[in-house]
């Protein structure tokens, strides 16, 4: 192959590669991706998918590591260990665990990213919810959308023991990846990963029975928001 052959070939890869419609997940914590995180890499094989954590978790551990820092840069290390193993890119809000908020500036903050990216789809906390740093990214997700004036695909994951109400309208069959999304579990060395792993397995399973297969992902739609058969997940 001569040298304009190869520069040439290089020149359209990076053009499909600039191509590549985003996704993004917008998540409260830094281990709030761990129960979406095999949808995360599915969508990775044929996306430029984004994680967007809304605090660093701080309080993660209780007080005394949320004062000294200590927390924060444990959850942010393993966050940015788990996102590379997703094979997604990593960004930080600065809400503070435990007392986040849906405020103007983040969620213009968030706007700038959303513009930057022009996200296809953006999935967030389904927002009945009894932790209240969920339903506020979801809020300021919301808000960062109609602020950027985009017009994504809107879809809602789940958390296991908080979500209330949580209504399925994809199913995202993660057997392949199962192996992979419960090392990128383990990464969360601070939050039990061990039982995070049989719980998010458990999860698995049970959605994974709805649509006959051994491991799936539950995923929720905003009505009006996906046009019929152009959802990323068909």
């Amino acid at each position: 192959m001569t040298r304009f052959s190869l520069c040439l070939l290089a020149a359209v890869q990076l053009c499909c590669a600039a191509a590549k419609d985003s996704v993004v997940f917008v998540c409260a914590h830094p281990d709030d991706f761990g129960g979406v995180s095999g949808t995360g890499m599915l969508l990775a094989e044929r996306y430029d998918v984004h994680v967007v954590d809304y605090t660093h978790g701080e309080r993660g551990l209780g007080e005394e590591g949320y004062r000294d820092g200590s927390v924060r840069k444990m959850r942010t290390q393993e966050e940015t260990e788990a996102c590379r193993i997703a094979g997604v890119t990593l960004h930080w809000m600065e809400e503070i665990d435990g007392e986040a908020e849906a405020t103007l500036s983040s969620a213009r903050k968030l706007a700038d990213l959303f513009r930057t990216l022009n996200p296809r789809a953006v999935i967030m906390h389904w927002p009945v919810d009894t932790h209240t740093d969920h339903v506020m990214s979801s809020a300021a997700a919301l808000k960062a959308i109609e602020l950027a004036k985009i017009r994504p695909e809107v879809y809602f994951h789940e958390q296991h023991h908080q979500s209330r109400e949580f209504r399925p309208a994809y199913y995202v069959d993660i057997s392949k990846v199962k192996d992979r999304k419960d090392r990128l579990i383990m990464c969360y060395r601070c939050q039990w990963p061990e039982d995070m792993k049989r719980r998010k397995t458990e999860d698995a399973r049970f959605w994974g029975r709805a649509v006959g297969v051994e491991f799936a992902e539950a995923i929720g739609v905003m009505g009006g928001t996906v046009n019929p058969g152009s959802s990323v997940f068909n």
